[in-house]
């Protein structure tokens, strides 16, 4: 039998003895088929689209990793006598510390970017096991984040400061690790110069971890505060400054963050007077977990 409608085409084939007697029970597969079809055809098209924007981001990343290597020494020295190459490359970095120690850092978040790639994908394709879910110190997960965004704070004179705390949360570190990570790098996009960036700890007493993000950053509009979550939109602001990106950082937060139980808010402020900055915050909300 085959059935139609708008786009989609189904054809069925069976060898049931039920349908093979019953039209009715074959034509009623097929129009359960079809009635689905635009769900499963726009679930297909999110997966390719998730898969391109993996692999081009990861070319980008890489691309960036090399940049940073060619912009301590020459391409075509390195490129050239292997025996020379590494007393060429010394020489370069004894006569740049500091370069070299920033391009270091640099590639640090290059392939701190390509893992949270690689673990958002893998956790939204269903490779989420809730065995990985232990107890973690909340601080030293914040760190292992926030190090390698210090050095565009400091550039920015954004006196970033997170708050020293031996709370824990349970959650599976991978992905709350790129929960983490897509904030930070948020803030540091849109941070206003010369201001404070603040993270501070909670137990709210009901079993759940409160980690607060307080940032002056680019204002958002209130009829945005979930928009901002969606997948593939950009603020309204973040386009008129041209710094919108591909939308998808605060979305794979949120994602991961609800993948461990926990949850994603944000609060914004009003624009602050004759600024186009605004006190916002960022809360994410984990549980305690362990019977602590």
């Amino acid at each position: 039998m085959r059935k139609s409608h708008g786009i989609y085409s189904a054809l069925a084939v069976s060898y049931d003895d039920a349908r093979i007697k019953s039209r009715r029970l074959l034509e009623a597969d097929l129009d359960s088929l079809l009635s689905a079809a635009s769900t499963i055809d726009s679930s297909l098209q999110r997966a390719e689209a998730r898969t391109r924007r993996l692999l081009h981001n990861l070319k980008s990343l890489t691309a960036k990793t090399s940049q940073e290597v060619f912009d301590l020494a020459r391409q075509d020295q390195l490129m050239g006598s292997p025996r020379d190459a590494v007393p060429y490359l010394a020489s370069e970095i004894r006569g740049n510390i500091e370069g070299t120690a920033r391009a270091l850092l640099e590639i640090l978040k290059h392939q701190s970017a390509q893992k949270a790639e690689f673990t958002a994908f893998d956790r939204l394709t269903g490779k989420f096991d809730r065995k990985s879910i232990e107890r973690h110190d909340i601080h030293r997960v914040l760190m292992n984040v926030f190090y390698l965004f210090f050095g565009e704070f400091i550039e920015r004179k954004v006196r970033a400061e997170v708050e020293r705390t031996q709370l824990q949360a349970s959650f599976d570190y991978e992905s709350i690790h790129v929960c983490i990570y897509y904030l930070v790098e948020n803030a540091a996009k849109y941070v206003a110069p010369r201001s404070d960036f603040r993270v501070t700890v909670r137990n709210d007493g009901n079993g759940l971890i409160d980690m607060r993000f307080d940032m002056e950053s680019l204002a958002i509009r209130h009829d945005e505060l979930e928009r901002v979550f969606e997948e593939g939109y950009s603020g309204a602001n973040a386009q008129t400054e041209n710094l919108a990106g591909e939308g998808i950082g605060l979305y794979l937060a949120r994602a991961m963050a609800r993948l461990n139980g926990g949850q994603l808010n944000l609060i914004a402020g009003q624009p602050l007077r004759g600024s186009k900055y605004a006190r916002n915050a960022f809360i994410l909300t984990l549980p305690v977990g362990g019977g602590a």
